[in-house]
């Protein structure tokens, strides 16, 4: 399955973007809950139990647009790539968050697809 996300995120892949292109980010989700911390090359997702800190290889954004912007995570046994939309998103408890989010990741074997909003951190 992991191998499966690398390949889909390689096809999708568009030009880089400049590491210092994308604020850093809090996100979140509901229906399952999890939380999502962006920070430069690093990110801190928690899902399912479990907080994992991961690297982020890659950053891709739309040619000639500055979304969506993709983001692939890597930790030792977990991988998500991360797509952002610049458009207003609410969850069950804050409303209005400037970013939409879609992360691709698996719980074991299963392949799970996540929605949730983001803000720039505090």
């Amino acid at each position: 399955m992991v191998r499966l996300i690398a390949v889909l995120i390689a096809a999708l892949a568009l030009p880089a973007i400049a590491e210092d292109a994308l604020p850093p980010l809090a996100c979140e989700g509901n229906g399952p809950d999890w939380q999502l911390g962006i920070f430069g090359d690093q990110a801190q997702f928690t899902f399912d139990g479990a907080q994992i800190e991961m690297t982020i290889p890659q950053r891709t954004q739309a040619e000639n647009a500055p979304f969506p912007i993709a983001l692939t995570l890597v930790a030792r046994s977990d991988t998500a790539i991360v797509i952002l939309n610049e458009r207003q998103c609410d969850t069950d408890f804050v409303t209005s968050f400037p970013i939409e989010t879609n992360i691709l990741t698996q719980k074991g074997e299963t392949p799970v697809i996540l929605r949730g909003c983001c803000t720039v951190a505090e």
